[in-house]
């Protein structure tokens, strides 16, 4: 996974070099004498006299007319059948004027360019406008691109050129996702008398994080994708856009002149000696060179150089969490990043559970394996020592009945654990832990806690008042869902309607009065047989004893489980616990109650074969 890691770094950075065209799908149309960008999209068409078609010239209309308001933005939408979406954008620095000028001029481009299209969008220097047949405001969209850069190379340090357009472009993402209408622009010294330019906008209803996201995006391609080493370039998404020069393009319209940009210097006369057009090129690759293959060895040391602390860091997190188990766990260790890009940043669609230490959710790794990732959350209950225990436990278990756990990331503040994703189904069906929420070591057959955690409805009385569990602590949990199972009712309690309110309680009762069958789910149709049920309904009072010294093992249950004709011993009352006995817990009875049923933790027994 390392090695994996540093070549990507290394892929990034040659990556650096290498210049990509402008996307294909973005055209160029001269309209009268000014250069246009369009992308007309017909993943379906309508009708020429369809009622979108027609909904279409009315949004138009309605841009051209509202362009008119002193308004730079405007979106709206038309008609509630085959609706259409649409708005314009014109630079901050543009005037009234020039901005109805160009929108009303966008309209008509746009109209007769893309007819019959679904989509359609089209960039002036000045403003940009489009239409959809999906709604489009508040979400961000990097796609169909528009990239260009200046046709002159950056005569000077190259490095030190890219280095300060790179910090100035990220200043400008910040300024702008933070101002209030979404633009910022910026002028930084390179040296001397020589300045460099540079202009950030994203749509004004775009979040202040969305508009940093997309103007992330569009920066990364500077150096990547467009523009690395050249006096000038620019990125436009549909949703923000980039741009930075060598001459001063936007700061000074901004400030009330219609300025023109100056032109580029001229070429180098075509009437110059051969001899001296020779030697300055040979001068320039004597500067550039050295500083190139500088950069790239520099590059590659402090790539070298982070990799290695970063691998190391990493090392000392786990000797310090897991000490000589540490080394075998290094396998099973996800970095973070690779962990947040697979369920897109925790997004909440992807959600797929919540217990009292967190949520599950679901995920797909850059090989297309489906994950489901236990998200351990700042206020959870369950530290640093379950934490270990689990990984180090579940790591070592393979079942066919239990979920695969396939990593770990213990990173930053953040403890997440990675389990096989298992398809129509929840992890509740194949993980189970009894509401003990706790891990033991695997050697303990007995112990006491001062820590009570897990749902009171399932736990044995010596544990819920006393902290003192056993092997024997899960039995009981055992028996209280089976009489759960037989009685169709969860968290060990029957309804308040029914004057119920414990179902062992209720069982016992039913026991006692030679009435097992109506503890039966009613909702049970259909012959069944009463032999069974009696016997089930008999294991699960046995296992819910008070005393348990008095409780089977889980290797008697299962024997009385598979034998048809056995005399079972009469079961004493069970245990219940009396909540205004539990040491060193003020809880409420009615918080008791409300105690989430889902705490996520893990309850080691014996193991005895199936």
């Amino acid at each position: 996974m390392g090695s994996f890691h540093f070549f990507l770094l290394l892929l990034t950075f040659f990556s650096l070099f290498v210049h990509t065209s402008p996307s294909p799908i973005i055209q160029a149309a001269i309209d009268q004498g000014t250069k246009a960008y369009y992308n007309c999209t017909r993943n379906s068409t309508f009708a020429a006299y369809s009622s979108y078609r027609s909904n279409v010239k009315t949004l138009l209309d309605f841009l051209s007319s509202n362009s008119t308001n002193n308004a730079r933005f405007y979106n709206t939408t038309v008609s509630s059948k085959d609706t259409v979406y649409g708005s314009f954008l014109c630079r901050i620095d543009t005037t009234p004027k020039h901005c109805q000028e160009c929108v009303t001029q966008a309209a008509k481009l746009i109209s007769s360019l893309c007819k019959n299209a679904t989509e359609a969008i089209v960039w002036y220097q000045v403003c940009y406008v489009r239409y959809s047949d999906r709604r489009f405001f508040s979400t961000v969209e990097e796609s169909p691109k528009l990239s260009f850069m200046n046709d002159k190379d950056y005569v000077g340090n190259v490095g030190l050129f890219n280095n300060i357009v790179w910090d100035m472009m990220n200043d400008l993402r910040s300024e702008a996702a933070s101002a209030a209408n979404k633009s910022a622009d910026k002028s930084v010294n390179i040296i001397d008398n020589e300045k460099v330019y540079g202009y950030a906008w994203c749509l004004p209803y775009l979040s202040k994080e969305n508009c940093s996201w997309c103007l992330s995006d569009a920066i990364a391609e500077i150096p990547t994708g467009c523009c690395r080493g050249k006096s000038g370039g620019t990125i436009i998404y549909p949703s923000c856009g980039v741009r930075y020069e060598s001459y001063q393009f936007h700061k000074a319209q901004i400030r009330g002149g219609s300025v023109t940009p100056p032109p580029l210097p001229s070429s180098p006369s075509p009437f110059a000696s051969p001899g001296k057009r020779k030697q300055k090129t040979l001068t320039i690759i004597v500067i550039v060179v050295p500083i190139v293959v500088s950069l790239v060895l520099l590059s590659l040391g402090c790539c070298c150089f982070l990799h290695r602390k970063a691998t190391k860091n990493q090392h000392d997190i786990l000797k310090e969490n897991f000490g000589n188990d540490s080394t075998t766990l290094e396998t099973l260790r996800f970095e973070l990043a690779k962990i947040e890009a697979a369920t897109n940043r925790f997004a909440k669609e992807n959600m797929i559970g919540k217990g009292g230490f967190g949520e599950v959710y679901r995920g797909i790794l850059l090989d297309g394996q489906e994950i489901a990732v236990k998200r351990l959350t700042g206020s959870s209950r369950q530290g640093a020592v379950e934490f270990k225990n689990e990984v180090q436990v579940i790591a070592k278990l393979q079942h066919r009945n239990l979920v695969r756990l396939l990593g770990f990331c213990l990173e930053d503040d953040e403890k997440i654990l990675i389990y096989e994703y298992v398809p129509n189904k929840s992890l509740d069906y194949f993980l189970l832990d009894f509401g003990m929420a706790r891990i033991v070591a695997a050697d303990q057959i007995e112990e006491s806690t001062g820590r009570i955690v897990g749902t009171y409805g399932y736990m044995s009385p010596e544990y819920a008042m006393h902290g003192q569990f056993s092997v024997k602590s899960d039995v009981f949990s055992f028996g209280v869902m089976v009489l759960e199972i037989i009685n169709g009712k969860r968290k060990g309690c029957s309804s308040e309607s029914d004057g119920i309110d414990d179902i062992r309680r209720h069982a016992w009762t039913k026991w006692t009065e030679q009435t097992p069958l109506e503890l039966l789910d009613p909702n049970i149709g259909g012959p069944y047989s009463r032999e069974e049920v009696i016997k089930c309904i008999h294991i699960g009072l046995l296992c819910v004893q008070e005393d348990p010294n008095d409780r089977p093992t889980m290797a008697t249950v299962v024997f009385y489980l598979n034998s048809p004709s056995i005399n079972l011993p009469p079961p004493r009352e069970p245990g219940y616990f009396k909540r205004d006995r539990i040491q060193d817990n003020k809880t409420t009875h009615k918080e008791l109650d409300n105690i989430s049923d889902s705490i996520n933790g893990i309850s080691l027994t014996n193991f005895f074969p199936r």
